[in-house]
């Protein structure tokens, strides 16, 4: 089989290149992510090119995606972002015999059928399979008018990382003392992340626990900043913007906090669940997928300040439970985000793909 891939996750592309699949994965130099920098060559029949582009309609991209397609002759093509997958249905539009075309769906958004934007990537009848992050998303492109048949549930896969630095090293760097529980959540900091919801929850702890609370990430919500600022525990919050070894950084944490009021499953959930950290979440999206409340960490509902707090002073003063839940965290997350295994469902849904007839 012939893979063309756009804007896959690096660790999926070094696993098929395992399997042996023929494939080209075009990477963009804007990506967000600063693991993706895949080498040169994988070997003759594997390799990298680069692949930028702004917008669903990119000219250039079209084009540049256009003559891959007539030069490589993939039998799959799988855009993991928007984007690159209008640009997919563009540059096979008119083709005799195109090849199928699988996307990658990471929110938990209702596609919208007044939005021509969405007409051109997700809604369009010509994506033989959507590949979603986690049920959540797939209820909510079903719930669009996708039929049920053509959503796959895959996950998203844990990303390598480096560790530049030790836990105390971190610690250290931060002013964290031993004995004080490091409270931390990762991400653009944005008002669906819920932010100003840990902050308020963190604010009715009693003043006697010994906790610090770190937020890493570019702050992009700045009414996040006033609360920062005016609230009595500024003194126990530290910000540390965008953090290039945020995985590496999570290390020094005891317990990571995602309390968003919506979420496909993000991407920081999962790399903190698998280095071993006790995550408390809401219950918005996917999170309570990967996340088993009592057994891999505390769910609560979303937007409830009171049950935050009581789950936050719980397991602050409770290490042996927070243990318990970080064990059964990184072994959940791995059955379902592990390389190997997203890996494997996406062969699975590649195999269906080309084995259905070509849509219209």
């Amino acid at each position: 089989m012939r893979l063309l891939l756009l804007h896959c996750p690096a660790p999926i592309v070094r696993e098929l290149s395992k399997r042996d699949f023929e494939l080209v994965s075009c990477n963009s130099s804007k990506s967000f992510n600063t693991h993706d920098q895949l080498p040169l060559e994988f070997s003759p029949r594997q390799r990298t090119i680069n692949l930028s582009g702004r917008k669903k309609i990119c000219r250039p991209a079209i084009r540049s995606v256009r003559e891959l397609i007539d030069s490589f002759r993939p039998d799959l093509v799988h855009a993991f972002v928007p984007d690159s997958l209008a640009w997919s249905l563009f540059a096979t539009w008119g083709m005799k015999k195109p090849p199928k075309i699988v996307s990658f769906r990471g929110i938990s958004r209702i596609p919208n059928r007044w939005d021509p934007s969405d007409w051109i990537s997700y809604l369009s009848s010509r994506v033989s399979l959507h590949a979603c992050e986690s049920q959540a998303v797939r209820n909510a492109m079903i719930h669009g008018g996708i039929p049920p048949e053509r959503c796959v549930v895959t996950y998203n896969t844990m990303w390598e990382y480096e560790s530049p630095k030790t836990r105390e090293q971190w610690r250290a760097q931060w002013g964290v003392a031993n004995h004080e529980v490091l409270l931390g959540t990762v991400g653009t900091i944005r008002h669906v992340k819920g932010t100003d919801l840990l902050i308020r929850a963190a604010e009715k702890l009693p003043a006697s626990l010994p906790w610090r609370l770190i937020i890493m990430g570019a702050i992009v919500d700045q009414s996040i900043s006033s609360q920062i600022a005016s609230s009595p525990i500024r003194s126990r919050i530290i910000i540390t913007g965008e953090e290039k070894f945020a995985v590496s950084a999570m290390h020094a944490m005891d317990l990571f906090v995602m309390p968003s009021r919506s979420e496909g499953l993000c991407r920081a959930l999962i790399e903190a669940c698998s280095v071993g950290l006790c995550p408390i979440v809401s219950d918005a999206g996917g999170m309570k997928e990967l996340v088993r409340h009592q057994l891999d960490g505390w769910v609560f509902e979303r937007e409830n300040t009171e049950e935050l707090t009581d789950a936050l002073s719980t397991l602050i003063q409770d290490p042996q439970l927070r243990e318990s839940f970080a064990q059964s965290a990184r072994k959940h997350a791995t059955g379902l985000c592990g390389k190997e295994q997203v890996t494997d469902r996406l062969i699975e849904m590649y195999n269906t793909a080309i084995q259905s007839p070509n849509r219209r």
